[in-house]
C-alpha cells in the first residue's frame, strides 16, 4: 500500500461553541484586555484562541482506504506544514512503516519545529496513519495495541464552569447523579485579582464540594495562569477540600516552578497538555515535576509517540490521564494500564437551554461518533481504525478559507 495524497482542513474555534468565552482564569489573563474574568471584552479568549481551532488532515492510499486526524490550534501553521513539508515526505511511502515515518517528520521539520505547529502537524498525520492501519486489519486501533485492558473506560466530568454559585452547584449534582465520581471545575481568578480573587476561587472549590459530599473526586484547572507565590498560597487554602488534583499552574517552560509547588501543594499536581515529544515529558517525570501527566495526543507527536511517553511515566510511577477525550485518547485508554479514566465533556443542561434560545446547537464537531457516558464510563470506541468517521456537515459549515 502506498500513500497517494495528503490533505488539511482548517476548522474555526467556532466548533467549539460559546466555552471558549467563559470567564476563566488562562495564561493571558495577567493582561487587561484578555482577561474576561475581570476585563470588559467578552470575546477575550476567541480573541487569541482563534480563528483556527482544529486542523483535519486525511491521509490516502492506493488501497483505498483514508486515514483521519487532527492537531489544533496553530491559526493555520499546521495547514503550512502539512501541505509544504509533510506531505512531501509520505506521499509514496508505505503508510505502516510509522516509526520511520514519525522520525523522518520530525527530524525534517527541527529547524522550525521539536515544539508546537510542527508537532501537531506531525501529531495529525500520524494519528491518520494509525487509523489506516486499524482500517487494514478490519480492527480498532486498540486491538493493534495490544488488547483491551478493560470492558468500558471510566471518565471524569469536565465541564465545570462558574457561571454563578447555584448553577455551578447544580451541575455538578447532575454529574454526581449521572454517575460520574470525578468532574474538574475550573478557576476563575490569578495573581491579577488579588485576595478577592483568591476567596472567589475557594468559594468555586467549596461549592462543588458541599453540592456532591465527601466521596466524589474534584479536580480543578488553572491554565498556566499563576505564579509559583501565588499557586502556593491558593493551594494552601484549598488543602482542606481533598481535591484530586490541581492542573496547569504555572506556564509549561517553568518546570522548576511545577516542581516547587508540587513539593508544597497539599494536593497531586498535574501537568503536560501543552507539552510535545518525549523529551518535553521525560523532563516533567524526571524533575519530579507533576503526579499527573496529561499528554495530548493530537499535539504530543499523535498516537506513536504518545506511547514512548506512557511507557516513561509508567516507570516513573505516574498515571497518565490524557487531555480531552477524543476518540484517538480512547484507543490509547483502552490499551494501557497506566491510564486510568478519561477526560469527558458532558453538554450541561444551563448550556443546551441557552442553544436552545438561539435556536443553534453545539458541535464539537468533526467527528460524527462522540463518545457518549453513561454511568460515569463510555465503551470501548466503535469501529475499525480509530472511530474517525467525519462529520461532513459540521466540517463544512466550520472550514476556514
Amino acid at each position: 500500500m502506498e500513500i497517494t495524497d495528503v490533505s488539511a482542513t482548517k476548522i474555526g474555534s467556532e466548533s467549539w461553541g460559546e466555552f471558549v468565552e467563559f470567564p476563566l482564569v488562562t495564561v493571558l489573563s495577567k493582561y487587561d484586555e484578555y482577561n474576561n474574568a475581570t476585563g470588559d471584552n467578552p470575546d477575550a479568549r476567541r480573541d487569541w484562541m482563534g480563528p483556527v481551532g482544529d486542523v483535519v488532515v486525511e491521509v490516502e492510499t492506493d488501497a483505498g482506504i483514508t486515514g483521519v486526524g487532527h492537531g489544533n490550534w496553530a491559526t493555520g501553521a499546521i495547514e503550512t506544514i502539512v501541505d509544504e513539508t509533510l506531505s512531501k515526505l509520505v506521499v509514496g511511502e508505505d503508510p505502516s512503516e510509522r516509526e520511520r515515518l514519525w522520525d523522518i517528520m520530525y527530524r525534517a521539520t527541527i529547524p522550525f519545529g521539536r515544539k508546537g505547529a510542527a508537532v501537531e502537524a506531525i501529531s495529525a498525520v500520524d494519528l491518520a496513519l494509525w487509523d489506516i492501519a486499524g482500517k487494514e486489519a478490519d480492527k480498532p486501533v486498540y486491538e493493534l495495541l495490544g488488547g483491551p485492558t478493560t470492558d468500558e473506560i471510566p471518565c471524569y466530568a469536565s465541564n465545570l464552569h462558574p457561571v454563578d454559585m447555584e448553577t455551578l452547584a447544580e451541575e455538578a449534582q447532575e454529574y454526581a447523579e449521572a454517575g460520574f465520581d470525578a468532574m474538574k471545575l475550573r478557576f476563575r481568578h490569578g495573581p491579577e485579582a488579588g485576595r478577592a480573587g483568591m476567596k472567589e476561587n475557594e468559594e468555586i472549590v467549596r461549592t462543588v464540594r458541599e453540592a456532591v459530599g465527601d466521596e466524589i473526586e474534584i479536580a480543578a484547572d488553572a491554565y498556566m495562569g499563576w505564579t509559583v507565590k501565588y499557586a502556593k498560597r491558593m493551594l494552601d487554602r484549598l488543602g482542606k477540600y481533598d481535591m484530586a488534583w490541581v492542573e496547569e499552574p504555572v506556564i509549561p517552560d517553568d518546570i522548576d516552578g511545577y516542581a516547587e509547588i508540587r513539593e508544597a501543594a497539599p494536593m497531586p499536581i498535574s501537568g503536560g497538555e501543552h507539552e510535545f515529544t518525549r523529551w518535553g515529558h521525560k523532563e516533567l517525570l524526571e524533575r519530579e515535576a507533576v503526579d499527573i501527566l496529561q499528554p495530548d495526543v493530537h499535539r504530543c507527536g499523535g498516537l506513536t509517540e504518545l506511547l514512548r511517553i506512557d511507557a516513561m511515566a509508567s516507570a516513573h510511577d505516574v498515571p497518565v490521564i490524557p487531555h480531552t477525550g477524543t476518540n484517538p485518547h480512547l484507543h490509547f485508554i483502552a490499551a494501557s494500564t497506566n491510564a486510568p479514566m478519561a477526560e469527558y465533556f458532558p453538554i450541561p443542561q444551563w448550556y443546551q437551554d441557552r442553544q436552545e434560545e438561539k435556536d443553534s446547537t453545539y458541535a464539537d464537531a468533526i467527528y460524527a461518533n462522540p463518545p457518549d457516558a453513561e454511568d460515569g464510563a463510555v465503551p470501548l470506541p466503535d469501529g475499525v481504525g480509530l472511530s474517525s468517521e467525519l462529520n461532513r456537515e459540521a466540517i463544512e459549515h466550520y472550514a476556514v478559507e
